[in-house]
């Protein structure tokens, strides 16, 4: 594991230095230089660029590119909530089903011109469910993920332990591991866990939600449970979705029983099968397979009153973060650095590898994106690509960029890369496209965003 450093002001130190130099007259041993960090190595600053009052636009570019034919940019955008009306939230477009260029997403923050981000990146990561026709593919969020308050998708199971989150709260991202816990109440008072938030019941990606979960597939990666509950949001934005949606996961085939709730949990109505019908404004729509269709079925009929419970659980703290209009979370599973370190066991994993321009070592052109704080307690926005194509590095290794002393960065969260990875300033894309659609390079679409934009205390950004 490479050397970290403690962020520490340098004013302090001076203070120390100057302090014995009027206690002792001994001449002080010579000491061991620090090594030059990762980025003052082989990394030039450009001059940073003032966004509104409170954002910054800096870039960074690699100046001697180490077994690369070009250098890669590094770009940070700062955002100091104390010296303007700025905020930090994140966005899931015009739908949490809907996956979109960050562009489209931060266009739908606010109709008002004023009001548009100043700056904003992808988000956390993501899969896409099978549609079952010829419609797009609905995405469904790894890990805990939430907009104002409101889950979209469960947390990762992993044991017990949870799986890693951004929690954003009044413009500050909150690092730490997460487990959610949803729970269904029938007029009886009968109580059943609700297993996911806005996915198709019996199929589960990315990673397990609860020990009941079995791997089916690693390619994607699929878990399966025949006996599962699953509600859906008014924000879903599509119709919910049908019986026989991957016809590799028997279990989505179950036919299954519906619950409609409208925005008081009243029930407007209950039925055999499942699917094709939208969320009514403010309500939710509860779809069971296996016993969780026989638990929904023997206890609602139209006109009962549902309750759902939904809590956040913070791991690291033992607490639960309540979940009101204040709370934003973005999902991960990767914290690259923990109060100025880079956490023991961090895997040096990548996506995509190519040959470098030695002809025989492979680099990593995984494109990346990352969330987090520095020692002035500022929320950073992070992105490492090509100047021309998809270009980032190993992920301890971009971690170990991250770690230089220059950034002065505290904690960082890996947000969704590869072709994923977009910053955007204004309505100006500041990373190239990788993704190729009808011979054409374009961005991707993705699942949420984090932005900056206009807030602060007693302020909204949307």
């Amino acid at each position: 594991m490479p050397v970290t450093r403690t962020h520490r002001p340098l004013v302090g130190l001076v203070a120390v230095v100057g302090a014995l130099a009027f206690t002792t007259s001994a001449v002080a041993a010579p000491t061991a230089e620090e090594p030059l960090s990762p980025l003052a190595q082989r990394w030039t600053q450009g001059t940073p660029v003032t966004l509104a009052t409170g954002v910054t636009h800096t870039t960074w570019t690699e100046t001697t590119p180490d077994n690369r034919a070009a250098g890669r940019i590094l770009q940070i955008v700062e955002i100091d909530p104390t010296a303007g009306a700025v905020t930090l939230e994140s966005f899931v477009g015009t739908g949490d089903a809907s996956a979109e260029p960050v562009t489209d997403q931060l266009a739908a923050v606010s109709s008002v011109a004023s009001r548009h981000p100043y700056a904003g990146v992808n988000g956390g990561l993501f899969q896409r469910e099978p549609s079952g026709s010829t419609a797009a593919k609905p995405v469904v969020h790894t890990g805990a993920s939430a907009i104002d308050g409101v889950l979209h998708s469960s947390s990762c199971w992993d044991g017990g332990k949870g799986s890693t989150g951004a929690v954003i709260q009044y413009g500050i991202p909150y690092i730490t591991k997460l487990l959610t816990k949803m729970e269904l109440t029938a007029p009886t008072g009968e109580t059943i866990r609700i297993d996911d938030v806005n996915r198709t019941p019996g199929r589960a990606p990315h990673c397990a939600r609860d020990a009941e979960d079995v791997k089916v597939s690693s390619s994607p990666v699929v878990y399966t449970d025949p006996d599962e509950i699953v509600v859906f949001t008014d924000d879903y934005g599509i119709a919910v979705p049908k019986p026989g949606t991957d016809p590799a996961v028997p279990a989505t085939a179950d036919k299954g029983f519906e619950v409609v709730l409208d925005a008081n949990g009243v029930v407007t109505d209950a039925h055999e099968g499942r699917g094709g019908i939208t969320v009514p404004a403010g309500g939710r729509v509860l779809q069971g397979v296996g016993t969780g269709a026989a638990w929904l079925r023997a206890r609602f009929v139209r006109d009962d009153r549902a309750t759902i419970d939904m809590k956040l659980h913070d791991v690291t703290m033992n607490r639960d973060i309540p979940l009101d209009a204040s709370v934003d979370v973005v999902s991960s599973f990767h914290q690259l650095l923990r109060n100025g370190e880079i956490p023991v066991g961090l895997s040096n994993s990548c996506s995509g590898t190519e040959t470098g321009a030695d002809g025989t070592t492979p680099i990593c052109t995984d494109s990346r994106t990352a969330l987090g704080t520095n020692v002035k307690g500022h929320p950073v926005l992070v992105t490492l690509t090509g100047k021309a194509n998809e270009d980032g590095d190993y992920l301890r290794s971009f971690a170990e960029l991250l770690d230089s002393t220059e950034l002065a960065l505290v904690d960082a969260l890996n947000l969704d890369g590869g072709g994923s990875t977009t910053l955007v300033t204004g309505t100006q894309v500041r990373t190239p496209p990788t993704d190729t659609e009808n011979g054409v390079k374009v961005h991707r679409k993705v699942a949420d965003t984090v932005y900056t934009g206009v807030g602060g205390y007693g302020m909204y950004a949307k």
